[in-house]
């Protein structure tokens, strides 16, 4: 069963969408499962919340030191979440996957594909998401979404956000330059306009779906 995952940089609703093509799929009578990265399980939360925090002894973890905490619930999430639910004919909808290490710890964080690949090979082997939608806004509207997001001051990497323009436009060089995964093979990946209201995202999303993946119900 597919693998679908939804990438960009904060604020660009990914995480919205994502909600509402699971919805999609169910009222079709599928079977579909909700997750995301970091997390995904009770330890990858754990993670998360270690990865994502801001310590209050300020001690901030360095890129390596993050892309190793993400493997870290990435294994965890993929033994325990991915690969069973794929097994047992599940569509998985995953919020975040390979791709944000790509952009976080190496586009932002100065780290090497390489080192990246060398971490993710054995914790994904040849797996793969089906479709990766990849939404893309302005900064200035990703800035007004993320002020009405609740915990947002409390979130290191939404605060990054606000210094950094360039996060943005790093998601789509992955798609434009066809950056492959670890295996050597180039997901499906598709740019998708995140700008404008909820339900014309969403009819964005729908129709980058049916056209990859054609019939949508059992």
């Amino acid at each position: 069963m597919p693998l679908i995952v939804f990438e960009g940089g904060e604020g660009a609703g990914k995480s919205t969408q994502a909600i509402r093509l699971a919805q999609y799929l169910r009222d079709k009578g599928l079977t579909v499962l909700e997750t995301r990265e970091p997390g995904g399980t009770p330890l990858a939360e754990d993670i998360r919340n270690v990865f994502k925090g801001i310590p209050k002894s300020g001690d901030i973890p360095t890129p390596r030191t993050e892309l190793l905490l993400v493997m870290a619930a990435r294994a965890q999430h993929v033994e325990k979440i991915v690969k069973p639910a794929l097994a047992d004919g599940q569509w998985i909808i995953c919020d975040r996957f390979l791709d944000s290490s790509y952009i976080y710890q190496g586009f932002r964080g100065g780290l090497a594909k390489t080192d990246i690949d060398a971490v993710a090979a054995p914790v994904l082997g040849n797996l793969q998401p089906d479709l990766t939608l990849v939404l893309t806004v302005d900064l200035f509207t990703a800035h007004q979404r993320l002020k009405l997001r609740p915990g947002s001051e409390s979130d290191r990497l939404d605060t990054e956000l606000l210094r950094d323009a360039s996060l943005h436009s790093a998601f789509e060089s992955l798609v434009t330059s066809q950056t492959p995964y670890p295996d050597g093979r180039v997901p499906h990946r598709v740019l998708i306009d995140g700008s404008g209201t909820t339900e014309q995202v969403q009819q964005r999303v729908l129709s980058a779906v049916i056209a990859h993946f054609g019939s949508l119900s059992t």
